[in-house]
């Protein structure tokens, strides 16, 4: 069954990558279904520079709705492999050596060991899909010193 989810999220990742699958569509697991519209976000979360929802977690994997107001510090996750959705919002994500900008519908893909922090462009906060691989332990960021 792990196999299976994790197999039918790179699918998921993919399609929309290719854009073939359209943006509206649900974030659906087998016994739960998620609108991005429909998560609520407390004043406490509101507040925060960055806030997150979790939404599936297994030993492979996990995926999480994140709230960015600012941005992020610089840093590297050196065990866990990301994939980022753009829900809503503008962003921009810095790399050692450049920086893009992503809207709604873009998609990002960072490797483990890979330089980079987001930071929101738009006038309210960017809502965007992460999913984490392996599941994100909440300890594997290694923040870059201010030079």
């Amino acid at each position: 069954m792990k196999k299976r989810f994790t197999h039918n999220i790179k699918i998921l990742g993919t399609l929309l990558l290719l854009g073939l699958l359209p943006l509206n569509a649900k974030i659906v697991f087998p016994s739960t279904e998620y609108k991005s519209e429909d998560i609520e976000w407390t004043l406490a979360q509101k507040s925060q520079n960055i806030a997150l929802k979790h939404l599936k977690r297994t030993k492979e994997i996990s995926t999480h709705i994140i709230r960015l107001k600012g941005q992020e510090k610089p840093h590297y996750h050196d065990r866990h492999s990301l994939q980022v959705l753009i829900l809503s919002g503008k962003s921009q994500i810095h790399f050692k050596d450049h920086s893009v900008l992503l809207e709604k519908g873009d998609m990002v893909i960072i490797p483990k060991g890979t330089y980079h922090w987001a930071e929101n462009l738009s006038k309210e906060a960017s809502i965007v899909l992460a999913t984490y691989s392996p599941a994100f332990d909440g300890k594997d960021k290694r923040l870059v010193k201010a030079k």
